[in-house]
C-alpha cells in the first residue's frame, strides 16, 4: 500500500504542536499552583496529560504507521484532546476556589462525542490508492 508521505509529515508537525500545547498546559498549572496559597488541584496538575499522550500517538503515526489517519481525523482528535486539556483546567480553577459546578460535565460530554467522531472518521476513511507498477 503506498503511504503518502505529507500524512507522516502533517503528523509529525502536529506532535509538535501538540506537544507545544501540552508545554504551555503544564506551564499554566505550575504557575497557577504557585499563587493558590497552597491549594492544589490534581486536574490543574495533569492538565497536560491528555494533549503529551497525543503528540505521542502523532510520533507513531508519523514514523511508525502504515496508515496515518486523515486530515479530519486528526483534527478530530486534536479537537478531543484539547476540550479535555481545558475541562481539566476550568475544573482545577473551580476546585482550588473551593467549589464545585455541574456545567463542568459538559467538557467531559463533548470529549467524549468528538473522540467519537474522529474514531468513526477514521474507521470510515478510505486508505491511500497503490500506485501503478509499469512493466
Amino acid at each position: 500500500m503506498f503511504i503518502s508521505d505529507t500524512d507522516k509529515r502533517s503528523c509529525l508537525k502536529q506532535a509538535l504542536g501538540t506537544g507545544a500545547g501540552a508545554s504551555f498546559a503544564a506551564l499554566f498549572g505550575g504557575v497557577y499552583e504557585l499563587y493558590s496559597h497552597s491549594v492544589y488541584s490534581y486536574y490543574m496538575i495533569y492538565a497536560f496529560a491528555p494533549l503529551m499522550v497525543l503528540s505521542l500517538v502523532y510520533v507513531w503515526w508519523g514514523g511508525f504507521s502504515k496508515r496515518p489517519p486523515k486530515r479530519a481525523a486528526r483534527a478530530l482528535y486534536t479537537a478531543s484532546a484539547s476540550t479535555a486539556s481545558v475541562g481539566m483546567i476550568a475544573t482545577g480553577v473551580v476546585t482550588i476556589y473551593g467549589s464545585s459546578n455541574r456545567l463542568l460535565l459538559g467538557y467531559c460530554i463533548l470529549t467524549g462525542a468528538t473522540l467519537a467522531a474522529a474514531v468513526v472518521c477514521r474507521l470510515i476513511e478510505k486508505p491511500s490508492p497503490t500506485p501503478q507498477t509499469q512493466q
